[in-house]
């Protein structure tokens, strides 16, 4: 096995953990994934409802009714007429249990594209239902780009919005704080515009709504111009990637890291805006397969799983750097085509590192087979509500597990180490808390509340995951 020749920088080094790794690491395990066999039901207009499923297979049910609005009138006209509860659902990347509904579920698949794009004053109009992907090209066809971006783009901009989805970067805040003015339709189908100078309350509770105020169909955005960046990457050890983690993240537009449980290496990436003069013509393809070397290290690990440290070292060691040019959106996005499922806290930036390396220690102590990578990011703070960032800056860290092995050991053992360092849980992403913890982590959770009411007095909008997180009975 050529480890020496192989080139991982997130893109595929997340794909060949999912696929080989993490499926070796966690052998033996139970699946916490329930088949989906059930056909459907005969909905009220006679014809069969699908069941639903998320992307990652751990969550499911059974809607009795599923709608998908052509526009704007056509949504209003069915919040009037509604007679159950309705939860909006989007590209189902959530792992929490967002969406579940055995009742209306509705989609905004139809509201979708960029439009009204001013390249002067730097803004685009985003339709709900438009995946994070489709938003780079269009906005580039007009000079312009994202300010930031997630690594995964393929939400739906509105669930990204519900759930304060975010990138990296020390000084770049999350997709919410890039909205200038949004539109929700609440209960009573009529349809609010608001900003941080028009109806700012429900503005400032709309940049993490979690689908529970309304249903957000349109968002003015700011951008930038269009600009081209260089990642590069590379392989360190682990006490080197923590003791530089501060410095690294200020010397750079955005930094993160990917650490490998059960080594003594992670893997550093560093992104910078670059002048296009400086893309050299003849970029250099990585080298090597490390989907298929990965997948034989995995059969190895099948057979010794006591020698894991020792292959997940031999391979990272081998990892040599890589550099990747490209516009804006080309960079941030990336497959994963790998799925899995995750659960993300945001702890203070300023101990994070030290967080994550308690994560890593307790991954060796208790022998917990994973060695799917932890991805640790850095974002800057704001005034959402619900932010997870809210009022601070943050240090997010992801925890991942293969899509079909039992996640729940895994998670149970990190969880309180986020609690210990004032963790907020990513709302889209796996986790245990409810409502009085909530309440203790955010200062204007009660305000929150306060909103949701105004917004939808009948919780037209509520499933019972929500009533259980928010406190509503």
């Amino acid at each position: 096995m050529n480890f020496d020749r192989i080139q991982l920088n997130r893109r595929n080094l997340l794909k060949a953990a999912g696929a080989g790794l993490v499926a070796a690491g966690t052998a033996g395990c139970s699946s916490s994934v329930k088949p989906q066999e059930n056909p459907g039901i005969i909905g009220k207009d006679g014809k069969r409802v699908l069941p639903w499923s998320n992307w990652s297979g751990n969550q499911h049910c059974q809607p009795n009714e599923r709608l998908v609005p052509r526009n704007e009138d056509e949504l209003l006209t069915i919040l009037r007429n509604a007679t159950q509860p309705i939860r909006s659902v989007g590209s189902g990347h959530s792992f929490s249990a967002l969406v579940p509904t055995d009742q209306t579920l509705l989609s905004l698949a139809r509201l979708r594209g960029v439009e009204n794009v001013d390249a002067d004053a730097l803004e685009a109009d985003v339709w709900a239902g438009t995946r994070l992907s489709q938003i780079g090209d269009k906005l580039w066809e007009h000079g312009l780009s994202t300010i930031n971006m997630s690594d995964i783009d393929t939400q739906a901009f509105g669930g990204a919005l519900a759930t304060s989805t975010h990138g990296t970067g020390k000084e770049l805040g999350t997709l919410s704080t890039h909205v200038k003015t949004l539109r929700i339709a609440n209960a009573a189908g009529e349809m609010l515009e608001c900003s941080a100078e028009q109806n700012s309350d429900l503005f400032h509770a709309a940049g993490n709504n979690l689908g529970a105020l309304g249903i957000v169909t349109k968002a003015r955005i700011r951008t930038d111009k269009a600009y081209y960046l260089k990642e590069h990457s590379w392989m360190m050890s682990e006490d080197e990637g923590l003791e530089r983690a501060e410095e690294l993240r200020d010397a750079h537009r955005h930094y993160e890291m990917y650490a490998l449980p059960h080594s003594d290496y992670m893997l550093g990436i560093a992104i910078d805006k670059i002048d296009p003069a400086e893309i050299p013509t003849d970029q250099a393809e990585p080298s090597g397969d490390a989907y298929e070397a990965f997948r034989m290290m995995s059969n190895l690990i099948d057979y010794m799983p006591f020698a894991r440290s020792w292959l997940v070292n031999f391979g990272a060691g081998g990892v040599e750097p890589e550099t990747r040019y490209g516009k804006s959106h080309e960079i941030f996005g990336n497959l994963r085509d790998i799925r899995f499922n995750e659960m993300e806290y945001t702890v203070p930036a300023e101990v994070g590192p030290q967080c994550l390396r308690e994560i890593l220690q307790t991954i060796k102590k208790q022998n917990i087979p994973v060695i799917f990578p932890i991805e640790a990011r850095y974002i800057k703070g704001d005034d959402v509500w619900l932010s997870p960032f809210y009022k601070r800056d943050g240090f997010a860290i992801s925890c991942h597990n293969f899509h079909d092995k039992d996640y729940k050991k895994y998670f149970a053992a990190i969880e309180p180490i986020f609690w210990k360092y004032d963790g907020r849980p990513h709302w889209g992403k796996i986790h245990t808390l409810k409502a009085a913890e909530f309440a203790a982590r955010y200062e204007r959770f009660n305000d929150f509340l306060r909103v949701r009411k105004e917004m939808d007095p009948q919780g037209l909008f509520l499933n019972d995951h929500l009533r259980s997180t928010l406190g509503i009975s």
